[in-house]
């Protein structure tokens, strides 16, 4: 790199086209895209192995104790059920997978002193690692645009298409005769068909202060996003209305209407209730936008507020690890990541202690132990933290290694 720079710099302030006088491109920057290329191709390469490694990793200990009744079942089904488990496997691993990343590529070129070539040929470290502080970037929006937008949906279709593979049947049959909760609203139904887009003998109950709204319906079909009820009845009653000892019938039954023969929807899919109720430990189908719905509605109560808001930080706080774990990842490469097996070995230190403190935090909100916007951030946190201090450090010449640019 340092041999081609004189070079680049006797080039001289402009250049002549077609008798036209412009301006000659700053040779800092044809250096600086190179070693953009550079190090970009040193870091997709690991970036993708570890995708491929840890996604493949998540997707079979999530199959794995569920496969005994998978097994045996039509091959393109149980294909596409493992496939829409992939985008969960890639948002929880593209931090882990990045960090290895990292490790590898900035490991290599620290022990090979190709980063001391690089600042002695001027390019200064921050320049070094931009493309590692892009890839991070680009994970991190990913990750969100993914948690919002496509992990709702094939989280849903995961946890119903088990079920119509292992009992042929819709999994709405594990939720007759339970009171399902949705939304500020609890929706009971007696039987399923096998088909799973028709309930009978529904019921559906909504509390609003001492008022309790029930409304009953021969059958409800769910058609494109709602479940819509027919032949349905609605009954108002005034629970408060008991301690009058005057009180009517009127007076308790606010409102009486029928509506045989109409239709009366409400947003919920059958995909939705199966994979959040089923009991098949399966992911919850809400959007991140969703959760902070759920989290700021009174009406669900405050266990639920916790759990929504708790789930709603996670699926900021993970996303967002794709660049806090550079902080930590990006000293370890250049002092410590001598060779391949300690690359990774570090990474699984790092990326399991994030791991467990982004759990145990997110149990400590939702059970109230700590705040619900702190329980979720503590692995980030506390590894973003330790990455700056430890690059503080660095960068006054605490450490001395002589392996980096800071022993140039």
């Amino acid at each position: 790199m340092s041999s081609s720079a004189p070079n680049d710099r006797s080039n001289g302030p402009a250049r002549t086209q077609g008798g036209a006088t412009t301006a000659a491109r700053p040779p800092g920057t044809r250096v600086g895209r190179r070693v953009d290329r550079y190090v970009l191709g040193e870091l997709i390469p690991p970036l993708l192995f570890g995708l491929l490694l840890y996604s493949g990793l998540i997707v079979t200990s999530a199959v794995l104790g569920r496969l005994q009744w998978v097994v045996g079942t039509p091959v393109v089904p149980m294909l596409r059920w493992f496939a829409l488990q992939v985008p969960t496997a890639i948002v929880q691993t593209l931090p882990i997978a990045l960090v290895l990343a990292v490790l590898l590529a900035f490991g290599r070129l620290a022990h090979d002193r190709e980063l001391l070539a690089l600042r002695a040929g001027g390019v200064s470290l921050g320049r070094i690692v931009r493309p590692a502080i892009v890839l991070g970037v680009l994970a991190t929006l990913a990750a969100v645009a993914l948690n919002q937008w496509v992990l709702p949906e094939t989280q849903a279709r995961v946890g119903s298409d088990y079920w119509e593979l292992t009992a042929e049947r819709s999994g709405l049959f594990r939720l007759a005769a339970q009171g399902v909760p949705i939304g500020d609203f609890e929706l009971t139904f007696e039987e399923a068909d096998r088909g799973g887009d028709v309930v009978r003998d529904v019921r559906v109950e909504r509390w609003d202060g001492d008022v309790l709204t029930v409304i009953r319906a021969r059958r409800g079909a769910f058609e494109d996003t709602s479940l819509v009820l027919y032949d349905y009845e609605v009954r108002r009653i005034d629970v408060a209305a008991f301690d009058d000892p005057s009180a009517t019938v009127s007076d308790v039954l606010l409102l009486a209407t029928g509506a045989s023969g109409e239709d009366r929807p409400l947003d919920v899919t059958a995909d939705d209730l199966v994979a959040r109720f089923s009991g098949g430990g399966f992911e919850d189908t809400r959007s991140i936008s969703e959760l902070w719905a759920d989290s700021r509605d009174p009406d669900l109560g405050a266990t639920r507020q916790r759990q929504a808001g708790a789930l709603f930080h996670r699926r900021l706080a993970e996303p967002l690890a794709n660049l806090v774990l550079l902080l930590v990842a990006l000293p370890l490469s250049i002092l410590y990541s001598r060779s391949r097996a300690v690359a990774f070995g570090l990474s699984l230190v790092v990326t399991l202690a994030w791991y467990l403190i982004l759990t145990f935090g997110q149990l400590f909100a939702q059970t109230g132990v700590v705040p619900i916007w702190l329980g979720p951030w503590l692995g980030n946190l506390v590894l973003g933290g330790l990455g700056a201090v430890v690059l503080a450090l660095r960068a006054r010449g605490a450490i001395e290694r002589g392996r980096g640019p800071a022993g140039a």
